[in-house]
């Protein structure tokens, strides 16, 4: 069977769309904390651990993922389909990121940072 001729049902698709905006969307919200802290003389730095890996890894799943769900076929389809394992992966670790950071700025009396 040809590449170009295999295309994607649309729950597929839509799970693709889905799976594409969360990542997106986590990558935006691991940009809150360093633009918070813009200019601030008293950062450490930490506020950065989330973007630094979530920008090499998320974005280029969140575009893969994007374009297998709007193409639908051929390629973009092909390229898409590992990209949610590869994303789910990365996820958690930004995740654990933020949840630590978030837990290091609540409670400054635990010794953590």
């Amino acid at each position: 069977m040809d590449p170009a001729q295999i295309t994607a049902s649309p729950m597929r698709r839509v799970t693709f769309l889905i799976v594409g905006a969360a990542m997106l969307g986590l990558w935006c919200w691991s940009l809150v904390p360093p633009i918070q802290n813009w200019n601030n003389p008293n950062e450490d730095g930490f506020s950065y651990v989330g973007v630094f890996y979530a920008t090499p890894i998320c974005l280029p799943a969140v575009l893969l993922l994007l374009a297998g769900g709007i193409s639908g076929r051929g390629p973009h389809l092909r390229r898409a389909r590992p990209a949610p394992w590869i994303g789910t992966g990365t996820l958690v670790v930004v995740m654990a990121f933020l949840i630590f950071q978030f837990v290091t700025d609540t409670f400054p009396g635990l010794g953590l940072g």
